[in-house]
């Protein structure tokens, strides 16, 4: 059976581009987030080098782990970004074809697409209001919206965060770190780096943390 049937109206094929259109409205914003977090770690990778410089060691670390949670959220947002693109590429293959057999709940890569996101703390309010839409257009049925009700948030991973915190340290400071200038020079050094520039420093952290904490709430 074709999901749109056989008598399906221009009210459906219009609801299917209002979902497309919907998807790549969230696709973009995905990639706002990514730019936008990055030029944030390049701040941060600069502060850990002025950490490294005044032999803050355990400074190096806690900016460090603010990197590491930055790329884990970046990499769950490219993940989100391929099952969007994944689910509207079925949307429109859907809308294009008269003679398409082939249901939503049949197919396990787009099934596995919404389930995903809707698992997902990020993404789970938006893609409810999406599945809303998708419904109305007759491109999925009851049986996802039980899916969606009954949907988990997806577990944490934290196993090996010393280990990637002691690699992004050795990867940005290495040699600064390792040549940390002794106590007596220590201070003449620290000079060189302006309180002007460390506070603005300490205020690109605490957006950096601000973005992280709105992407888990």
């Amino acid at each position: 059976m074709n999901i749109f049937g056989k008598n399906r109206s221009r009210d459906q094929k219009e609801l299917a581009r209002n979902v497309c259109r919907k998807i790549t409205h969230e696709m973009r914003a995905i990639d706002r987030q990514v730019n936008q977090i990055k030029r944030e770690e390049a701040k941060v990778k600069k502060a850990i080098k002025v950490a490294a410089e005044k032999n803050e060691k355990e400074a190096c670390k806690i900016l460090a782990k603010e990197i590491v949670n930055s790329r884990k959220a970046v990499a769950k947002m490219y993940q989100t970004k391929a099952h969007l693109n994944s689910i509207s590429l079925f949307v429109k293959n859907q809308a294009a074809s008269v003679n398409m057999i082939q249901s939503v709940e049949k197919s396990a890569n787009v099934m596995k697409s919404l389930q995903y996101l809707v698992n997902l703390p990020e993404s789970a309010a938006s893609m409810r209001n999406l599945s809303k839409e998708m419904m109305k257009a007759g491109i999925i049925e009851e049986i996802m919206e039980e899916a969606i009700d009954n949907a988990t948030q997806s577990e944490t991973d934290d196993d090996d965060i010393q280990a990637e915190i002691e690699k992004i340290v050795n990867e940005i400071t290495l040699d600064p770190l390792k040549n940390a200038p002794s106590a007596a020079s220590h201070e003449l050094e620290s000079l060189n780096v302006s309180t002007a520039e460390e506070e603005e420093i300490e205020e690109d952290l605490d957006a950096m943390r601000a973005r992280l904490e709105a992407l888990k709430s």
